[in-house]
């Protein structure tokens, strides 16, 4: 089996809405990030990423270091994912521009997030700590 290695996202907006990201030809929700790039770090892949994915310009010092941690990846088969998530607090209300491969967005709430089936390492790792924000 084998692995990936990525770096996400968890953003939260003013009224504590974690943004999940849905790919295209998926049914799963997941975070904004993806696969690290040979020679890059973490925190470059999510900059590289957002502005990518969802058209959200995000500096270094606004990122805070939630954890690792690896699961089973949803949209590959026979593989693993270790991802390493920072939160991102936005003061401000953002509505992402969708780019690349991503299909849709949703802003989660304590009201609808089970609705929504949700990628394993956002559910694992960054699930439980949104819902006790």
């Amino acid at each position: 089996m084998k692995t990936l290695h990525i770096a996400s996202v968890a953003i939260i907006n003013p009224k504590k809405e974690l943004l999940l990201v849905c790919k295209k030809n998926s049914e799963f929700y997941q975070l904004t990030g993806g696969k690290i790039q040979n020679g890059e770090q973490d925190i470059e892949t999510i900059i590289r990423e957002a502005k990518e994915e969802i058209g959200l310009e995000i500096q270094p010092h606004q990122l805070t270091f939630l954890g690792s941690h690896q699961t089973k990846a949803v949209n590959e088969h026979n593989t693993m994912v270790h991802g390493y998530v920072y939160w991102l607090h936005l003061p401000y209300f953002f509505e992402p521009v969708i780019a690349n491969e991503i299909d849709k967005f949703v802003w989660m709430n304590k009201n609808n997030y089970q609705e929504y089936s949700w990628a394993h390492l956002a559910k694992e790792l960054v699930q439980p700590k949104w819902l006790s924000l």
